[in-house]
């Protein structure tokens, strides 16, 4: 029997991954403009950033103070009996940040891996204003700085989403769809244009699928 995870361990694969459960994943980048080089971090700066890493919340999942990974530090969710997590933000040491989530998948038939994207969609927009503009402010991020997301293991899932006249469905990824990358967004302010920007790269994950209805009514 698998000896318990516990506090302070950060559960990893072989090949320094972070060990996940099966499925269908959502991840999000906040990236420093290119070619920009950042300048090291006071130590109180530093505390408040690795305070707000904590905060975020990866498709709504609570995460545990920040501990030692290869390559920066990890804030995780707690782990299964086999040392897996749904969710973890990492602060890189180039300062860039790493979302990840493994998005809940149940039975719609006659799909067995459906999957709602609101899951990751609204927690993200809920977090930009209160969460990831000050935690660029903490990193110093060389502006722009951008979003970018992608989501992964998609192969044999099904995205839930509205049909036209309103009531929902299940729309199945086609054969062969393992990722799909979303345009990167710039996050410096977040205003009005940049939001639609946000909504426009969040809805390919809709048309991708082929749903009727591209934007969801919650965006």
């Amino acid at each position: 029997m698998r000896e318990p995870f516990f506090a302070g361990e950060l559960p990893l694969q072989h090949d320094g991954g972070i060990a996940m459960p099966p499925g269908p994943q959502w991840r999000c980048r906040l990236l420093p403009a290119t070619g920009v080089a950042g300048h090291p971090l006071p130590a109180l700066q530093r505390q408040h950033a690795l305070a707000l890493l904590q905060q975020l919340r990866p498709a709504g999942i609570t995460l545990a103070p920040p501990v030692p990974h290869p390559a920066g530090l990890c804030c995780h969710a707690a782990a299964d009996a086999d040392g897996r997590v749904p969710a973890y933000a990492l602060l890189r040491g180039d300062r860039s940040v790493e979302m990840v989530a493994v998005l809940p998948t149940g039975y719609w038939p006659p799909h067995a891996h459906a999957w709602w994207p609101g899951v990751y969609e609204i927690p993200l927009l809920q977090q930009i204003t209160p969460l990831l503009l000050p935690l660029a402010d903490a990193l110093a991020l060389p502006a722009p700085c951008s979003l970018q997301m992608t989501l992964l293991a998609l192969q044999g899932s099904a995205l839930i989403a509205k049909r036209q006249q309103g009531s929902e469905r299940a729309y199945p990824l086609p054969p062969g769809v393992d990722r799909i990358e979303l345009p990167a967004v710039r996050l410096d302010g977040f205003d009005a244009e940049r939001r639609r920007a946000l909504i426009q790269a969040l809805d390919q994950v809709r048309r991708g699928a082929g749903a009727g209805t591209a934007t969801a009514f919650y965006l």
